[in-house]
């Protein structure tokens, strides 16, 4: 597949000036409302229009009693109406001129016999009249950077470069929450659902050229055509990293997978080989996808596997050590010389090897501002795994437990916390190397936030943290091996 981003139906789509929802009411307990109240109130710039055939004003905007009555045609319709009436609708987007849908419904062949005959009337009719559409069964689009959500979640936080397909809508929406509590943005997301006009196939095609995604994760239940699929996926992979969860391969996965969305599932093992040709690093749980594709969207892809460890307390140390060989990577000893200027630097207490265990100094500017970069600029190093940098929460959790035997100045020391960190987060892009860490708090705490809308990935295990940046060196290797059999221009991804 080679079609330019123009062509891909997801251009038109994802950049839709003009929406028409069908189905929404003034009822707050229906999908249809919920979905045009996320465009509608998500900044999104264009006109949202909504459909009904008694109502004539729909969430305080002027309805129309069906598509054929719109005075013009819009860029998208969003179609959430039962399932018989799917059909008649797409008539009327299709006798006005509109020639992008998402069809939300479901009741098509995840649903037995009749609903197969009637996704292949679907299919036939679209397909004879041009009709490009998302769906049907699924949650929609959402495109962070206009605006646009046609889903039934709000989109509350920063965007972000990681693009999202997926082969479920809860894994586009309900996860929302969490994300913005890992301080993971998505720029762009698709529940395909049936897939029966664009498929994940279109989706890795359209994210290769997409200039606002720098990873892609797949969330796969099944997939019909393998050699489809394989020509996008190696060409995205060429360009950005992508990773997958696949869930299709036992007896359990495979058949709800089918009552779910239909998708035919196959062995593990056929799965696992076509990721391999594909390039795509496949990961075991819905966690990982998320986390592991924020550190492949946000970090600098590291030249090798040699990696350093500083945090402030040896538990953590040891186990960021241990997972580091566990997932193909090695900690390289110090230079002599190197490791009396580290311990020059520490308290007697430390440790000035690798990992550099600072024994819970609160000397702020040693572990943020001082070590980092002098790490970084050390030829044998690849990347840096750190943990436990904290700033706010530690303050007042300190002040809490005082009570009135002493007062902290909380705002000054938080807001010290906080300037010193953010020379550490100019560091990845400076150095061009990957920054990964782990706290035990989350982004209630100013460090972690800064360093998190920093785009510095920060998980809330130390193994998380490992397994993380695992993937960046994965993704290292992968691009060397693509580079050595394609010549020096497939070192630069787009």
């Amino acid at each position: 597949m080679t079609e330019s981003r123009e062509a891909n139906p997801l251009h038109a789509i994802f950049n839709a000036g003009s929406v028409a929802f069908v189905g929404a009411s003034n009822k707050p307990t229906t999908m249809g409302t919920i979905q045009m109240l996320n465009t509608l109130r998500g900044n999104f710039p264009g006109r949202v229009i909504p459909v009904h055939p008694r109502l004539e004003r729909v969430l305080g905007e002027k309805a129309y009693p069906n598509l054929r009555a719109l005075p013009e045609p819009v860029d998208l319709a969003v179609l959430v109406v039962p399932t018989d009436a799917v059909l008649p609708v797409v008539e009327d987007a299709i006798a006005r001129g509109i020639r992008n849908l998402v069809i939300t419904s479901a009741g098509f062949r995840e649903g037995g016999e009749d609903g197969q005959k009637r996704e292949a009337l679907l299919r036939e009719v679209t397909r004879r009249n041009g009709i490009r559409f998302v769906g049907p069964n699924c949650i929609g689009v959402l495109n962070t950077k206009s605006g646009l959500n046609t889903t039934f979640f709000p989109y509350l936080h920063a965007p972000g470069p990681l693009g999202l397909a997926s082969q479920s809508g809860t894994y586009v929406t309900q996860v929302l929450d969490l994300l913005a509590r890992w301080g993971i943005g998505l720029s762009k997301a698709i529940s395909v659902g049936n897939s029966v006009s664009i498929d994940l196939a279109d989706c890795l095609d359209y994210f290769a050229d997409d200039p606002d995604t720098r990873a892609v994760a797949l969330y796969i239940e099944g997939i019909a055509d393998g050699r489809r699929f394989l020509a996008a996926a190696r060409r995205c992979t060429a360009r950005k990293p992508v990773v997958a969860l696949y869930v299709g391969g036992t007896e359990g996965g495979s058949r709800s997978g089918r009552s779910h969305t239909g998708a035919l599932g196959g062995p593990d093992e056929i799965y696992d080989g076509l990721f391999a040709q594909a390039g795509i690093q496949r990961v075991k749980t819905v966690a990982d996808l998320y986390t592991f594709g924020w550190a492949l969207a946000t970090q600098a892809v590291p030249n090798g596997n040699r990696m350093v460890i500083l945090t402030h307390s040896g538990g953590p140390a040891t186990s960021m050590a241990d997972a580091v060989y566990r997932h193909g990577m090695t900690l390289p000893r110090f230079p002599s010389a190197l490791e009396a200027q580290i311990r020059s630097m520490l308290p007697a207490t430390a440790s000035a090897a690798n990992p550099i265990d600072l024994t819970f100094s609160l000397d702020i500017k040693l572990l943020q501002e001082k070590l980092p970069p002098l790490l970084l600029g050390q030829d044998f190093v690849d990347g840096l795994l750190m943990h436990g940098l904290q700033g706010s929460t530690f303050f007042t959790d300190v002040s809490r437990i005082a009570g009135d035997l002493f007062s902290l100045p909380l705002d000054q020391m938080s807001e010290f916390a906080r300037l010193a960190v953010e020379p550490l987060c100019r560091m990845p892009q400076e150095f061009q190397k990957p920054i990964v860490m782990s706290c035990f708090y989350d982004r209630r705490d100013n460090v972690v936030r800064t360093l998190q809308d920093a785009h510095i990935p920060v998980f809330d295990t130390p193994e998380r943290a490992v397994a993380a940046m695992g993937a960046l060196v994965r993704y290292g290797e992968f691009r060397r091996r693509l580079a050595s059999r394609e010549g020096p221009d497939a070192r630069t991804p787009v």
